[in-house]
């Protein structure tokens, strides 16, 4: 017969298989959560991706991976619904999710990236100095992102659009800008211009690089370039609304006539 002492070792190795079986089982349904709401992510199925992702939220909180993912996905689905309140609410989620998700995974190139696309969702539901507070974080943690992965194309679209708008800052909010940064990071159209150029170079098939390079070269009077790019967002495949709400804008600057073409009529 097994000693007071076996026994007792014997229901503690059984304790820990138990144990050790279950953060297994954890680890693989967290693993195949996470799979599975990328799949959805990338098929354009928002809600279902974010529904995913809260059910492994509930059994393994404070993930990073997690928090990573739905950050991104509320900030997208804000393209997705029209209440302007649920739009805020949706923004303000992603950046404190973002914001978990860097603290969390310091190195992850996507996190930062995310965490500052995100301030920049948010930014069209804040006053002017708000907006221009949050321009920092957006140039801060996008620049980590590319340090991290210079090849994301994200991060060179999020840069773009940082440069292109701090570039073109009336002289008002450009003082506050210089305020609140000290010194004023670099930022032109021509850095502008060469990240979008990046992004695009990177992953030609997003419809979005190609819609926001577009609408800064109309901004830019470069009206014959943008109506190339906007040709190219109705040609390509969008995988979410974001995606068709650019081609049918697209399809509005496409149908109205060409420089040159108002001349000859």
């Amino acid at each position: 017969m097994l000693s007071f002492q076996g026994k007792k070792m014997k229901k503690i190795g059984l304790v820990t298989v138990v144990f050790l079986s279950t953060r297994f089982l954890f680890a693989e349904d967290l693993a195949s959560s996470l799979e599975r709401a990328d799949k959805l992510e990338l098929q354009g199925e928002t809600e279902s991706a974010i529904r995913v992702l809260k059910e492994a939220d509930a059994s393994s909180p404070d993930n990073g991976q997690v928090e990573k993912r739905l950050s991104r996905l509320y900030a997208r689905r804000i393209q997705e619904i029209s209440d302007q309140a649920e739009k805020k609410t949706d923004a303000t989620l992603a950046v404190e999710l973002g914001k978990k998700a860097v603290a969390q995974l310091p190195n992850d190139s996507q996190a930062h990236v995310g965490l500052a696309a995100a301030y920049g969702q948010l930014c069209w539901f804040v006053d002017e100095r708000t907006r221009v507070e949050y321009s920092k974080s957006i140039y801060q943690e996008a620049n980590k992102g590319l340090a991290l992965d210079p090849n994301s194309d994200y991060g060179h679209l999020v840069l773009a659009r940082w440069n292109f708008e701090m570039a073109t800052l009336n002289p008002v909010l450009k003082g506050v800008a210089e305020f609140v940064y000290g010194q004023f990071p670099p930022a032109s159209t021509q850095a502008a211009i060469a990240n979008f150029k990046e992004a695009i170079a990177l992953a030609p098939e997003r419809v979005i690089h190609h819609a926001e390079y577009a609408k800064a070269l109309e901004a830019l009077g470069e009206k014959e370039k943008a109506r190339e790019e906007w040709t190219k967002v109705t040609e390509l495949k969008p995988v979410d609304a974001q995606d068709r709400l650019y081609q049918r804008i697209a399809a509005e600057h496409l149908h109205q006539k060409a420089p040159g073409e108002a001349a000859r009529s």
